[in-house]
């Protein structure tokens, strides 16, 4: 039996379990819309820290907390925002134009509330002066519309929570770096400047999400894979493999994916409790890597090959801050000897954090990554030229400081990544002033470095930029 069938019955027997009657509340708890199970969900999406591989994506709540069906009466909860950035490339682009980011975004949202329903969409209508198309594509977001969200949240029991459709789903306890949270992402939008939500990319998914006295259990299917939003060219130069050469527009990398609905499937599954003030979890995937980095039978295109991930993560008060913990192991199941020159080898991941204010109003926070790759001599042996293949160990350390003057609602924050195994980097730097509830200015930077064009930051180096911004909300 496979460990994707023996979550589904896990979840199938548990649902059978309760399904007979509600057990009664402990003493002392509030009404249901304020218990600790109600908290949980609010908490089932933990902020992302602010930084790289998972840099700053501290958001408000998405619509599957409690207080999206806490309402006792329908009504339309319609929002809009209008954002309009211009961004421009620091040194001479390779294959690109010097403007980095030229567009208009307008939102709009509407949720539909009911006694223990919750509908919602948010469509994105874009005015991109760069986008060589305008043609929609709701896979990789380029078009003229992107559709973030639509989804109905229902709550059949005070213990079941059933959200199907599009929808943002975000684990795991990294700062811009992602161990866990295999859920897609857009690496285009966040490295020319676009919002810190837009490194979030939707998913196609059913998530159920039970929540028990002694542990809570999210599982979360989706029918058809969903890939990151790489970079490939089309709006960062990035590294070539077939050409060996740092290219953009004219020669985009193309990627191969699973492309049958049920064939292509992905299963994902979190259990996690708070114990104290510490909360604690294990995660499952089965599915892709989410990023292309194998080689496909097609010469010149990369491949989704297929992965089966395993981690646990914990995070909670320590010495006047908040640490966290993060670990896990990625099995490559179609080369489990680690000697297929064509498919990624499996590796563990370490992340180790720490946050804390250092002054009234001024925060630091430090990461430590490492990435041990398995069976590394068979890979050796299967690419003999040292540039073609990754290292044994990289290692990536980031610090985050920030900077909040309430009284004038400005916020200044920067990021930085440093990889000690690549000799590359990036520094992320960002100032936004709230103008008025409604008006927000913004400007930041990203800024890549390194000495060798194979590695992950030092590749994007000729896409360094400078951006500003301006937002309205109604």
């Amino acid at each position: 039996m496979s460990l994707r069938t023996i979550f589904l019955t896990g979840f199938l027997l548990a649902l059978t379990s309760r399904a007979g009657a509600v057990p009664p509340l402990p003493e002392g708890l509030k009404p249901p819309i304020e218990t600790e199970r109600d908290a949980a969900r609010t908490q089932s999406e933990p902020d992302l820290p602010e930084g790289l591989i998972n840099l700053d994506l501290k958001e408000p709540p998405k619509a599957d907390s409690a207080t999206e069906v806490a309402a006792t009466k329908p009504d339309w909860r319609p929002s809009a925002f209008i954002d309009t950035r211009l961004g421009t490339r620091l040194r001479d682009p390779i294959d690109q134009e010097h403007l980095s980011l030229a567009e208009t975004r307008l939102q709009l949202k509407a949720v539909r509330r009911w006694n223990n329903i919750t509908a919602t969409v948010a469509v994105d209508i874009l005015a991109d002066a760069i986008s060589d198309s305008s043609t929609p594509d709701l896979n990789t977001g380029e078009g003229f519309v992107d559709l973030r969200e639509a989804n109905v949240l229902w709550r059949p029991l005070s213990w079941v929570d059933i959200k199907a459709g599009r929808q943002i789903l975000t684990w795991g306890t990294g700062e811009y770096l992602f161990l866990n949270d295999l859920f897609p992402k857009d690496y285009n939008s966040f490295f020319i400047g676009r919002p810190d939500a837009y490194l979030k990319a939707p998913s196609d998914a059913v998530k159920v999400s039970l929540f028990g006295d002694i542990a809570n259990l999210d599982i979360v299917y989706s029918p058809q894979f969903d890939a990151d939003r790489f970079a490939g060219g089309s709006r960062l130069s990035v590294f070539n493999p077939f050409q060996s050469q740092v290219t953009g527009k004219r020669s985009i990398i193309e990627s191969t994916r699973p492309a049958d609905v049920f064939q292509d499937d992905e299963l994902a599954a979190r259990i996690y409790q708070t114990i104290g003030a510490y909360e604690g979890a294990l995660y499952f995937y089965s599915g892709f890597w989410k990023s292309p980095l194998g080689l496909s039978s097609i010469e010149t295109a990369l491949r989704h090959n297929t992965l089966t991930s395993y981690g646990g993560s914990i995070r909670g008060p320590a010495k006047g801050g908040i640490a966290n913990l993060e670990v896990a192991y990625y099995n490559s199941t179609e080369d489990p000897s680690g000697d297929e020159p064509s498919v990624p080898n499996s590796q563990v991941r370490f992340l180790l954090g720490y946050e804390r204010e250092l002054a009234k109003d001024f925060t630091g926070a430090v990461q430590v990554y490492l990435e041990q790759t398995i069976d590394y001599g068979a890979l050796t042996q299967s690419i003999p030229v040292a540039a073609l293949r990754p290292d044994k160990t990289r290692q990536v350390v980031t610090l985050r400081a920030r900077k909040v003057w309430p009284e004038n609602q400005v916020t200044a924050t920067i990021f930085a990544a440093f990889s000690s195994t690549d000799q590359d980097g990036y520094i992320r730097a960002n100032l936004n002033w709230s103008i008025t509830d409604n008006l927000t200015l913004e400007a930041g930077s990203n800024i890549l470095y390194g000495a060798q064009q194979t590695t992950q930051f030092a590749q994007l180096q000729s896409n360094s930029n400078i951006f500003v911004a301006a937002r309205y909300g109604f």
